[in-house]
């Protein structure tokens, strides 16, 4: 199809009057950028074809009055233009795929980044276009960065969830469920490992959430809780009613109680190392596991140890044996009162360790730069404030946001 083919249609449709009017003209310019639109207006004022071409493909519009666009690249385009030529030598000349001609002008915002290109990803992203125009600025900087952060699969999938509500910048909300994305197609990779749902593009946005903050605590613990931070177990370890209780002080140590006993263990890496709770693992003698115990304040009497959760695998409630020998071994403390920490302790996460697990992430990904070099608790904070307000948009209710 040609440029000159369309305008020839048109001249017939207006009974011969050439493009839109003035008014429809500048109604059309008043949809793009505030940034570009003075030079959209000077574009369009040259040729009925370049407000054809607003209508049409408001994209190459938008590229060719792009002063970060090279000043060779735009001159180029505009004499493909104005002579008539075919939208796909428009489009290369532009490094632009043929299927950004569904988006309205509202879509362009900056200077349009890298797309993909294929056939394949056209036929696909079609069906995941945005809603409503307001939406269509979020939506296609959402999929320039899924493609450059994870792959175009991971793009697909997040062009079609209904999250691009506001124009916002999709780094911050997006950068872990990215990297998760990534990882999980990346088998025998040392951050990989710490995945227990990995990303597939038949997922639902709750379930893939979940499993990439997730992911996230077990890196935390692993940062964290290395072997010998947490020294003080607060309660002695034993035997009783023929069951014994050791206690789960380490990374190594809760990733196995967690894949073991199909719970939540894993994920305690921030009430452990603010001194708000201890877990242990009971279990008989020939090590068959039983039960995970958390022992932390008592609810009612600040100052006096408890135990707050006793579950079985799959956090079933624990058999009567399992509770008979838990408060038998309770009663035989001697430091059963203990007081709240006043100041939290400092436990720092492992930088090394951080950057050993990015690596390979960050070697594909151009640094990656979405996410922090130097993983501190205050960096943390952020990703895992960005992702509960990504739980709240997408209207995610989960323990693991609160």
């Amino acid at each position: 199809m040609t440029m000159r083919s369309l305008l020839g249609r048109r001249d017939v449709d207006r009974g011969g009057n050439g493009a839109a009017g003035t008014g429809d003209a500048e109604a059309l310019a008043r949809r793009f950028s505030v940034e570009h639109r003075r030079e959209v207006r000077r574009i369009m004022r040259l040729s009925p074809r370049m407000v054809d071409l607003a209508q049409i493909f408001p994209g190459a519009l938008h590229a060719i009055a792009d002063s970060e666009q090279s000043p060779d690249v735009r001159r180029h385009a505009m004499e493909l233009v104005l002579t008539g030529a075919q939208l796909k030598d428009v489009a290369h000349a532009l490094a632009l795929p043929m299927w950004l001609r569904k988006l309205p002008p509202e879509a362009f915002s900056a200077s349009i980044p890298a797309l993909p290109q294929s056939e394949v990803f056209a036929r696909r992203i079609v069906n995941c276009l945005p809603n409503t125009r307001g939406q269509s600025a979020a939506w296609l900087k959402a999929v320039a960065f899924a493609t450059d952060a994870a792959h175009e699969d991971f793009a697909i999938w997040l062009a079609s969830q209904p999250l691009f509500a506001d124009d916002s910048e999709p780094r911050r909300p997006f950068a872990v469920l990215a990297a998760y994305a990534w990882f999980s197609m990346q088998p025998g990779r040392q951050a990989s490992s710490l995945i227990m749902v990995p990303w597939r593009p038949e997922i639902s946005f709750e379930t893939a959430l979940c499993a990439a903050k997730s992911w996230l605590n077990r890196i935390r613990l692993s940062l964290q809780l290395r072997p010998g931070v947490i020294t003080d177990p607060w309660l002695s370890p034993g035997e009783h009613k023929g069951l014994v209780f050791q206690p789960l002080n380490c990374a190594e140590h809760l990733l196995e109680e967690a894949q073991a006993m199909h719970n939540c263990s894993d994920q305690y890496a921030d009430r452990i190392a603010r001194d708000r709770s201890r877990l242990w693992s009971v279990r008989r003698r020939n090590g068959q596991r039983l039960a995970t115990l958390e022992v932390a304040q008592h609810v009612r009497e600040s100052g006096v140890l408890d135990i707050v959760q006793l579950k079985a695998r799959h956090n079933l409630p624990a058999p009567l044996e399992v509770w008979q020998a838990a408060h038998a071994w309770m009663s035989a403390q001697e430091g059963l009162r203990r007081a709240p920490p006043l100041v939290l302790p400092s436990r720092p996460l492992d930088a090394l360790l951080w950057a050993t697990l990015m690596l390979p992430y960050r070697e594909q990904k151009g640094g990656a730069p979405w996410l922090p070099n130097n993983l501190t608790l205050a960096s943390l904070g952020t990703l895992d404030a960005d992702m509960a307000d990504l739980a709240r948009r997408a209207g995610v209710s989960s323990w693991l946001f609160t």
